[in-house]
């Protein structure tokens, strides 16, 4: 079973005493699911992971309930949990979300964005210029977005930001394999600094906007050439 071939050394009690297992095993489920360690449709046995871990059956069932809401995995009646398939429904859901809380919180950020935060935000997109491997150029990509946004200091909305792009990071390594794909996202960060710099935040929220939905409709059509009996939507986001 992959489950108990995880790379998962590290059992509660050595994480610190002030870290909750059951938070312990959500975390190491979770980054396995998103660097694909678990695959999607795979069974996720309870007995296993509290023997793995060691630790009560109870909390693990904590665990699961945390990642079925967070969408990371499924829970089916009478038979446990599996991870989430990916689908160009769920991918298209959440790239509508994201068009339309990000740009809210970027127009929110606006006013109190900085020299130091524009700054630092120029220079993680051109880390992202030399970055190779696909998880620096996801956890750079997040930092970017993160930098323009923190000014907004709206908790609620930064946090449900978060959550959302911590599930759409499983489907952004589909989009970060297309080269072209990936210059045109970097120019695009580039130029969303510029307008951020010259204080044009209609422009800018714009801009966002086109850039969430590019990497969206990519992801779509791809979902569909892999697993075209899970896309039901087009491209657009309209049912078919």
């Amino acid at each position: 079973m992959a489950l108990l071939q995880l790379s998962l050394t590290a059992l509660p009690d050595e994480m610190g005493e002030a870290r909750p297992a059951a938070g312990a095993i959500v975390d190491a489920l979770r980054e396995a699911i998103i660097r694909g360690t678990l695959v999607p449709g795979e069974r996720v046995r309870q007995d296993a992971l509290a023997t793995r871990f060691g630790v009560s059956q109870m909390i693990v069932r904590e665990a699961f309930k945390q990642l079925v809401i967070e969408g990371f995995l499924k829970a089916e009646p009478r038979r446990g949990v599996a991870v989430a398939p990916l689908s160009a429904d769920e991918a298209w859901e959440m790239t509508e979300l994201r068009s339309l809380i990000e740009p809210k919180a970027l127009e929110w950020a606006m006013p109190r964005l900085g020299r130091a935060e524009l700054d630092r935000a120029a220079r993680i997109a051109a880390e992202l210029d030399k970055a190779r491997t696909v998880d620096r150029i996801i956890a750079l990509n997040a930092r970017f977005h993160e930098t323009l946004y923190g000014a907004a200091r709206q908790a609620r909305t930064l946090a449900m930001i978060a959550t959302i792009r911590l599930n759409f990071e499983r489907y952004l390594r589909f989009a970060w394999e297309e080269t072209e794909h990936l210059r045109q996202s970097q120019q695009e960060h580039k130029d969303l600094v510029a307008l951020c710099v010259a204080g044009n935040g209609e422009a800018a929220t714009t801009l966002l906007r086109q850039h969430i939905l590019a990497t969206g409709t990519l992801l779509v059509e791809r979902l569909r050439q892999i697993t075209p009996q899970t896309a039901t939507l087009d491209v657009l986001g309209k049912p078919r």
